[in-house]
C-alpha cells in the first residue's frame, strides 16, 4: 500500500465522535489546526499561494516579518489541547523555522502529548536542534518541488546551491532517525506545475537515495482565474509518469499520488464547506480564520479573534466565530475559493452526511489504521 499515510483521502472515520457532534448542530472544537508561527518566509515559490496573494515578508529572512511570541505561542498550544484539536500542523503560513520559538514550542507539544508536524523548506534546519525535532514531532516534510539545483532555483527561486544544503540537511535528519530510532515520519513533497513535471520520477528516485519515508506528489491550488496556470488539464495526461514514478516504492519508501485532487480539474464536486469547523488556520501574527484562503484578502469578513492577544478557547466559544463559520457555507466554494484547498478531502464526505447519502451510525471503521490518524 503506498498512500499508507491516507494522504490521498481523509481520516474522519477515526474520529466520528466529532463528526456526529457535528451532524448534531453541536457547536465544535476544531479536530485539527494548520498553524503558521510566522509571517515571514526565505523563498518565494512560483507555486505559493501566499507569494499570490501579495503577502509580505516573503522570499527574506528579516524584513517585513512578524514572529508569533513564545509565550502567546505556547499558551495557544495547552489552550488547544484543553479544547480537544488533537493536531497541529506547522506548514504556513511562511517558514516556521524562521521563528525562534519553534523548539520551545516543540518541546511544549510533546509535554502536552498535543499530536504536532512541520512542514519545512528544510534550509534552516539545525543539527543541534534535530534531537528536539525528531522526538517531539509525529512527521517532518521537506518541501523540495525538484530533484536538480536548476531547476530548484527556478522553481523556488533562490540560488541553485541552496538545493544541496536542503538535500544534506533531510540526510542529517535520516541518518539521525536511525541512529537514535526515532518514529518521527520524513518526507518530501512536490507540487506539481507546468516548469517541474519531468522532475517528478527524479524526485521519487532522489527520496529513495536520501532515505526519507515518503515522496508525495500534489497538485497546485490556485484561485478561479487560475493566476498561477495550474496545469489542472495536463495532469491528466501525466498518467504513465505517476505509474513510473510510483515503481519506485518498497516496503520502506512510498511513493504517493493524490490523483483525487490532480483528476478533478480543479473543480469541486460539493456546493459549500463544512471542513473549516474541523480544520482550521492561524496566522503567524495569530489571527484566526476559516482557512488560510483568507489570510490576506476580505479579511474583515472572516476573521474570527487573534490567539495572542486572546485564548483560543474564547475565540472558539464567541459568538463571532459561529457566525464566520455560517458565513463561509454560503461562499461560493468554486468561484471565491482556492482550488485542491485543504478542506477538499473531508469536505467531500460531509457533504454526502449532509445530504444523507453516509448513514454516520452504519459507518464501519476500516480495520488497518493509516498513520497519523490525528492529521485528518
Amino acid at each position: 500500500m503506498n498512500d499508507r499515510y491516507r494522504m490521498d483521502g481523509h481520516k474522519l472515520l477515526w474520529h466520528l465522535d466529532r463528526v456526529k457532534a457535528w451532524g448534531r448542530g453541536e457547536r465544535i472544537s476544531p479536530l485539527h489546526i494548520d498553524l503558521g508561527i510566522t509571517t515571514g518566509c526565505n523563498l518565494a515559490c512560483t507555486y505559493c499561494y501566499g507569494v499570490l496573494q501579495g503577502r509580505a515578508g516573503y522570499g527574506t529572512n528579516a524584513t517585513k516579518r512578524f514572529d508569533m511570541p513564545k509565550e502567546p505561542l505556547l499558551r495557544l498550544l495547552s489552550d488547544a489541547k484543553k479544547i480537544g484539536v488533537r493536531s497541529i500542523a506547522l506548514i504556513g503560513e511562511g517558514e516556521n523555522t524562521l521563528n525562534p520559538a519553534l523548539y520551545a514550542a516543540l518541546e511544549h507539544s510533546a509535554k502536552i502529548s498535543l499530536d504536532m508536524s512541520l512542514a519545512t523548506n528544510g534550509i534552516l534546519i539545525r543539527q543541534d536542534k534535530a534531537e528536539i525535532m525528531l522526538s517531539s514531532l509525529k512527521w517532518i516534510r521537506f518541501n523540495i518541488s525538484s530533484a536538480t539545483p536548476e531547476s530548484y532555483a527556478l522553481i523556488h527561486q533562490t540560488h541553485p546551491e541552496i538545493f544541496y544544503k536542503v538535500v544534506k540537511n533531510a540526510e542529517m535528519l535520516v541518518k539521525m532517525k536511525r541512529g537514535n530510532k526515532h518514529h518521527a515520519t520524513l518526507g518530501l513533497q512536490m507540487i506539481i506545475t507546468k516548469q517541474n513535471a519531468d522532475q517528478i520520477i527524479p524526485l521519487a528516485k532522489l527520496g529513495k537515495q536520501i532515505g526519507v519515508d515518503y515522496a508525495v506528489f500534489k497538485s497546485c491550488s490556485d484561485n478561479s482565474s487560475k493566476s498561477l496556470d495550474s496545469p489542472d488539464n495536463e495532469y491528466l495526461e501525466m498518467e504513465p509518469i505517476f505509474s513510473e514514478a510510483e515503481l519506485e516504492s518498497t516496503e520502506s519508501y512510498s511513493v504517493v499520488i493524490k490523483r483525487q485532487k490532480l483528476r478533478n480539474l480543479g473543480l469541486k464536486d460539493y456546493t459549500s464547506c463544512n471542513g473549516t469547523q474541523f480544520i482550521l488556520a492561524i496566522s503567524g501574527n495569530g489571527r484566526v480564520f476559516p482557512c488560510g484562503h483568507w489570510f490576506n484578502i476580505r479579511q474583515d469578513e472572516f476573521l474570527m479573534g487573534n490567539v495572542i492577544t486572546s485564548p483560543l478557547e474564547e475565540i472558539v466559544k464567541s459568538e463571532r466565530y459561529w457566525e464566520v463559520q455560517k458565513k463561509i457555507q454560503a461562499v461560493n466554494v468554486n468561484h471565491d475559493c482556492e482550488t485542491n484547498c485543504r478542506q477538499h478531502y473531508i469536505n467531500q464526505f460531509l457533504s454526502r452526511v449532509k445530504d444523507g447519502k453516509i448513514n454516520l451510525d452504519e459507518c464501519e471503521v476500516p480495520e488497518e489504521t493509516p498513520a497519523h490518524i490525528n492529521f485528518i
